[in-house]
């Protein structure tokens, strides 16, 4: 499928598989009435772009938080779960939010509100943590940390299996 989106700024024609398709129900938080998205990888960075296939002039940059934290987990309910058709813990994607900045140690990740992506039956939800003790806004990278990032580019992250 050819979506033509405005990635960046620039407007391009992409070609997207149907592995990389995934349908949000609910849609995600102010963007309720978006609902089909396409997961596209950044080229040479861990940074996955999440583009409306219902208006490919909205998307969103991504991150898996555990790139940057660790230690970061929460459970899903059961419902989620249910809905989202997870049978094992390898068809589970997280994703986390990113707010861009030009200063990457400006660049922020929304870790209280997780997207989770079901590999098996492509549907995806964000997840809010009521619950928790992460934030809206969580500092992605310290001064010292941008070569690092880099350096863990090397071996590419999968959007799908």
């Amino acid at each position: 499928m050819r979506v033509t989106t405005t990635l960046l700024g620039a407007e391009e024609t992409i070609e997207v598989s149907e592995e990389q398709i995934f349908a949000f129900e609910p849609g995600i938080g102010g963007f309720e009435s978006l609902r089909r998205f396409a997961l596209v990888r950044e080229q040479d960075t861990p940074v996955e772009w999440l583009v409306s296939l219902d208006d490919p002039s909205i998307s969103f940059a991504l991150l898996e938080p555990f790139l940057f934290q660790e230690d970061y987990a929460f459970e899903l309910a059961d419902r989620d779960v249910e809905e989202l058709g997870l049978h094992e813990p390898g068809d589970a994607m997280v994703r986390s939010l990113l707010t861009l900045n030009e200063d990457p140690t400006q660049i922020t990740a929304n870790l209280l509100a997780p997207l989770v992506f079901s590999r098996r039956t492509h549907m995806a939800r964000q997840i809010i943590l009521a619950e928790s003790n992460y934030l809206l806004r969580t500092r992605v990278l310290q001064a010292g940390d941008v070569q690092d990032l880099t350096e863990a580019t090397e071996e590419p992250l999968r959007a799908s299996a």
